[in-house]
């Protein structure tokens, strides 16, 4: 006779409460705060609001939650399962329901899993599909000794260079010619940022940028940063490691977030080594997804 239990029974749930889905994401703040970041700014509530979205559920035969995915009416994809496997029933569900989107995030195995079976249901190939790996820093690995460097909290005088700094940057990250980049989109990413206080940048003695950084979340649960960029002339000679290190030491400190963290495609070997040398460790791998625009 086997021993063998047997294989729960599990079954999708339409719009799991905001509360329910937000708890099973916190319940690993230091990995889930780059999903839930998504989530917060694709939002939640306002179902007449295009941005907003909702939540699906996958539970099991004892009614636990396994596994949770955000639709945004704007093409925000957001899974995180407990088991790879799980991935599979919200393929299969946004396929039945003709949902589409343009960006996914998830758990590299569970996203994956669940567009190998998106593209067998007849998805279009992505553009984009690759392995982000995920850094968190907090006061126990921040480096010592390192030497500061002149960091300043963008004001809008500096909304131009930070608009330049961040197309430049999202064209070579995704290597996009920069016809194809809308500038307006990010110059009003980047002034909501600044407005918000959440956008920084390193001088040298010219006055030119040199370094810039966002936060895309800062709280008690936790600081996210995002476009960390540091323009090809001025690499390799330690300004995005020492700027890295004067931002985390004062957002440790002054702003007392438990922990900083940031992701990176997994292929960029010089940035994981910048972050490293500041004491960021790796702490899981995402996969992120663009896919092509409707035709």
């Amino acid at each position: 006779m086997s021993t063998t239990e047997p294989t729960p029974t599990l079954r999708i749930a339409e719009t799991i409460p905001r509360s329910v889905a937000l708890a099973f994401l916190k319940g690993e703040s230091r990995e889930n705060v780059f999903l839930i970041s998504r989530i917060l700014k694709s939002g939640m509530d306002n179902t007449r609001d295009p941005t907003h979205g909702i939540f699906l559920g996958v539970f099991d035969d004892s009614q636990s939650l396994r596994g949770l995915c955000f639709i945004g009416n704007a093409g925000t994809l957001v899974v995180s399962v407990d088991e790879p496997e799980v991935a599979d029933l919200f393929a299969h569900a946004l396929h039945e329901r003709g949902k589409r989107f343009t960006l996914a995030i998830g758990q590299d195995d569970a996203m994956r899993r669940f567009m190998s079976i998106y593209k067998k249901l007849g998805a279009p190939k992505p553009a984009l599909d690759r392995r982000q790996s995920f850094y968190v820093l907090d006061k126990q690995t921040l480096v010592k000794g390192t030497a500061e460097i002149d960091m300043e909290q963008a004001s809008l005088d500096s909304i131009d260079e930070l608009t330049v700094l961040a197309c430049e940057m999202v064209c070579e990250d995704l290597k996009l010619n920069r016809k194809e980049v809308d500038r307006k989109k990010y110059r009003l990413r980047m002034t909501e940022r600044i407005v918000d206080g959440r956008a920084f940048l390193c001088r040298n003695e010219d006055g030119q940028a040199v370094f810039k950084c966002d936060l895309a979340v800062i709280g008690p649960e936790g600081a996210l940063l995002e476009g960390v960029y540091t323009p090809k002339p001025v690499r390799n000679n330690g300004i995005a490691s020492r700027a890295l290190w004067t931002l985390c030491k004062d957002l440790l400190n002054n702003q007392e977030v438990p922990f900083v963290a940031l992701h990176v495609d997994e292929r960029n070997k010089p940035a994981r080594a910048a972050y490293e040398k500041v004491g960021f460790t790796h702490r899981a791998d995402f996969r992120l997804v663009l896919m092509p625009a409707a035709t």
